[in-house]
């Protein structure tokens, strides 16, 4: 500073300013960031007394995909030696259920019995799902067997789908003799020996029945008609 007086007369004196910021940046209050699959995190920003504004910086990452709560922490620096920190929290949490790629399901018919099963599809909104089915194989049982699909997602979201086998019967049984012989006597005959046959699905013996008498005497041919159920 000089100081001037009316004579020509002067003198001086020195003062020193300091400008010496010693205020920390803003500490923002940040909102989590939730998705059900994935999310990626932007750096916040928040404001300087000095009139800046400062954007966080971090050492964690900024995405993830991997269920659960996962916490960054976020650094501002004013440039002035004032540090401020503050945590945001990502939430990664799966809560939709896998979506059967078929409204329904086709019966799958078998004759006898059925061994495997192929299994259905479905979608997940965050990726692979796992297909299995309560069903206990083979199955035999002739009717209407209700399988029910369970698709898992591997978060704890899972859809069911049922399906229905159906075991039938087509097949004849198969005499075990295809062609009966005669039997012959001179006086008299009585069928002691019942043809059998097979049958393809239960794998039995079946005896034939018949409504013509099994017993003859008077002379004469007679055709027995036998009958495998």
């Amino acid at each position: 500073w000089l100081f001037t007086g009316g004579n020509g007369n002067t003198t001086t004196q020195t003062q020193t300013v300091i400008v010496d910021d010693v205020t920390a940046p803003v500490v923002p209050v940040l909102a989590d960031i939730t998705d059900e699959c994935s999310a990626t995190a932007v750096a916040p920003t928040t404001t300087d007394n000095c009139g800046a504004t400062i954007t966080g910086t971090t050492s964690d990452p900024l995405t993830y995909t991997a269920q659960g709560t996962h916490t960054i922490t976020w650094t501002f620096d004013d440039g002035n030696g004032n540090v401020s920190t503050t945590t945001q929290d990502v939430v990664i949490d799966d809560v939709t259920a896998p979506v059967a790629d078929n409204a329904s399901l086709s019966d799958v018919i078998a004759e006898c019995e059925l061994t495997s099963l192929v299994a259905p599809t479905a979608t997940d909104n965050c990726g692979s799902v796992t297909v299995t089915h309560d069903a206990t194989l083979p199955i035999n049982a002739l009717g209407t067997t209700v399988v029910t699909w369970t698709y898992d997602d591997g978060n704890g979201n899972t859809s069911t789908q049922t399906q229905n086998v159906i075991i039938q019967d087509t097949g004849v049984p198969a005499p075990v003799v295809t062609n009966l012989p005669d039997l012959t006597d001179e006086c008299s005959v009585t069928v002691v020996d019942i043809p059998t046959a097979t049958d393809g699905c239960a794998g039995v013996v079946i005896n034939a029945t018949t409504s013509d008498p099994l017993t003859y005497t008077a002379q004469g041919t007679y055709t027995i008609n036998w009958l495998f159920t």
